[in-house]
């Protein structure tokens, strides 16, 4: 209550509270899965031909999945909006350039999974089913 008079009272924007400014446009939209891709490995290519298969089920759930390899960002179902791939890894505390890494942002923009290994979209599509909906 106290922040929320604070921002009232001082006309601070809300947007540095928020978890993940960089997928600000995403907010309350769908939920995103960023793809950090790591130079020579083979786990990226494996994830991705994993969330392929199931493209409808993870489109149904309305995630975005986004890949952030080197200084570009792709998206793996649509077509690619204009991020920035060092916000993307500051904001969502990444790895390196040569290391692989998924994230998980809900629609609130907190992170709601991370994992440094491939994962079976049914362990992803569990973490969704289990996060509340938002409060309007």
């Amino acid at each position: 209550m106290l922040r929320s008079l604070f921002k009232e009272f001082s006309g601070v924007d809300g947007k540095l509270d928020d978890p993940c400014p960089s997928l600000v446009s995403f907010r309350n939209k769908c939920n995103v899965l960023v793809i950090f891709e790591g130079s020579n490995d083979d786990r990226p290519i494996r994830q991705e031909e994993e969330l392929l298969h199931h493209e409808k089920n993870l489109t149904d759930r309305d995630v975005t999945v986004l890949r952030v390899a080197g200084g570009g960002v792709f998206q793996l179902f649509e077509e690619p909006y204009e991020l920035d791939a060092d916000d993307i890894r500051r904001d969502l505390q990444g790895p390196s350039d040569d290391e692989f890494e998924m994230v998980l942002v809900g629609l609130d923009g907190s992170t709601k999974l991370r994992s440094y290994a491939p994962l079976p979209t049914s362990v992803i599509l569990d973490v969704l089913d289990k996060v509340p909906p938002l409060m309007p």
